[in-house]
């Protein structure tokens, strides 16, 4: 493997394939309903797979990305999703006789809320050894999800020694990610990190403390309540939600953080980019799955011209 110049954006993280099923509401605990005739669907998934197919459905250039799979026909059809966007995948690894991942994931119709559950092979870890940093394309941005924490630190720490910027994405409490800190350009995380990591129910707060830290830019995203950003030079941002027909909200998390990377690289300052990923992250929930909702560039900007409704 030797490599291929320079890319536009790297990105590390899990990618297994989704499978959805809706239903009107979720059943109640012990329960059992029928799903949504005709519902089914089978996509691929990932927070940083479906940012960088984010970025580059919205014209923002190459992209590649290090992932895991098992040598199954789930792991072919995960790449092959890959493929759909233009995404690189030639730098992934496959696990001899091990499982693919899976998501499974319940669409509740009413709502459009989600649940979800991961099925990973403990052999789908990415261990430092498994990158060979001579191999990879020269990125000037890199994304990572904090999964494969060793193996991210080795990648942010040869990132920051070429030049790349450095964004982490971070949705739920899993594992500790304070490492890959130092490392951080950009921190674009989930209310309910931030609250437990601060204990606070103040984004306002959590993305102070984030700063404080010495992360030059962060933002807090709360949903449908916004989202909240502090920029490097300390500026506070706030974002109203914006509202649509909502029909799945899964992925739409990972295109908001697709579209900000996509802002990053057009040169925006904090307003913009988040006024611009509130929105594409908006439009992706009018259809089902984490992919096939993610808006081109000239649909967003047509949007962001409408009449805009927010959430309260």
């Amino acid at each position: 493997m030797t490599s291929s110049g320079s890319i536009e954006l790297l990105g590390l993280g899990i990618s297994p394939v989704d499978i959805f099923v809706s239903m009107e509401r979720h059943p109640a605990r012990g329960k059992k309903i029928d799903g949504l005739s005709g519902s089914r669907l089978i996509a691929g998934g990932g927070p940083v797979p479906t940012a960088l197919c984010t970025f580059a459905k919205l014209g923002g250039g190459r992209t590649a990305l290090v992932a895991a799979y098992g040598d199954d026909w789930w792991g072919t059809l995960a790449r092959q999703e890959l493929e759909r966007f233009g995404v690189d995948h030639s730098r992934c690894i496959i696990r001899k006789r091990c499982p693919s991942a899976l998501a499974f994931a319940w669409v509740e119709t009413v709502s459009g809320d989600r649940t979800i559950v991961l099925d990973s092979d403990p052999r789908l870890y990415i261990h430092p050894g498994d990158i060979v940093l001579r191999g990879l394309p020269r990125p000037r941005l890199i994304h990572l999800d904090g999964r494969h924490l060793e193996a991210g630190v080795k990648l942010a720490r040869w990132g920051r020694q070429i030049g790349a910027r450095i964004m982490l994405d971070i949705g739920s409490l899993r594992n500790r990610v304070d490492d890959l800190f130092p490392y951080l350009d950009f921190f674009v995380c989930a209310d309910q990190y931030a609250g437990h990591y601060f204990r606070t129910r103040s984004p306002e707060r959590a993305a102070a403390g984030f700063r404080k830290m010495g992360i030059p830019e962060v933002v807090v995203t709360s949903g449908t309540a916004g989202s909240f950003g502090i920029d490097a030079e300390g500026k506070q941002v706030p974002q109203k939600a914006f509202t649509v027909d909502v029909v799945d909200v899964t992925g739409a998390g990972d295109v908001f953080h697709g579209a900000y990377l996509f802002g990053i690289h057009k040169g925006w300052d904090m307003v913009r980019k988040l006024r611009f990923a509130s929105a594409a992250a908006a439009l992706k929930c009018r259809r089902r799955g984490a992919r096939d909702g993610i808006p081109t560039y000239r649909q967003t900007i047509n949007f962001l011209a409408g009449r805009e409704n927010y959430h309260a």
